[in-house]
């Protein structure tokens, strides 16, 4: 849908209002909203709607009725955790990202021992995460 343009101004001709379907008479004024495309998609159209400015309000409070108020919550929720959990949830994820990348160093196969205590103590971590407010969905996908 392209962008309008709205603007206000005195009407000069006679027209049809959009939302209430009565006449704007000339010399009154009027809301226009001018809908036009350059023709990106291969048709060039151009199109034109005029409201009372009463009417352009009303329609405008009508569609915030009809879409309430959400507020928009910005990033994560914050754990209610402690700043001493904090630091020890910050200091075992530092140790299982450095755990995931000296498992992602060794040789496919070659070590499988090794890759498997690595794996263990990236578990036990886990299970100390779970207590200090739960784990991070993506720790799942790289154990």
């Amino acid at each position: 849908m392209p962008i309008p343009n709205v603007t206000i101004r005195w009407a000069q001709n006679q027209a049809t209002c959009q939302w209430c379907e009565q006449l704007v008479e000339p010399g009154s004024a009027m809301v226009a909203v001018f809908y036009w495309n350059k023709g990106a998609d291969g048709r060039r159209w151009n199109t034109q709607k005029c409201f009372h400015p009463e009417c352009w309000l009303r329609q405008g409070y009508d569609y915030l009725e009809k879409n309430p108020f959400t507020p928009y919550i910005r990033g994560r929720k914050k754990a209610n955790i402690t700043k001493e959990q904090r630091k020890q949830r910050y200091l075992i994820t530092r140790r299982f990202h450095s755990l995931v990348q000296r498992r992602a160093n060794l040789s496919n196969g070659s070590k499988p021992l090794i890759s498997l205590r690595l794996e263990c103590q990236m578990a036990d971590l886990m299970l100390e995460m779970q207590k200090l407010g739960g784990v991070p969905k993506k720790w799942v996908e790289k154990l």
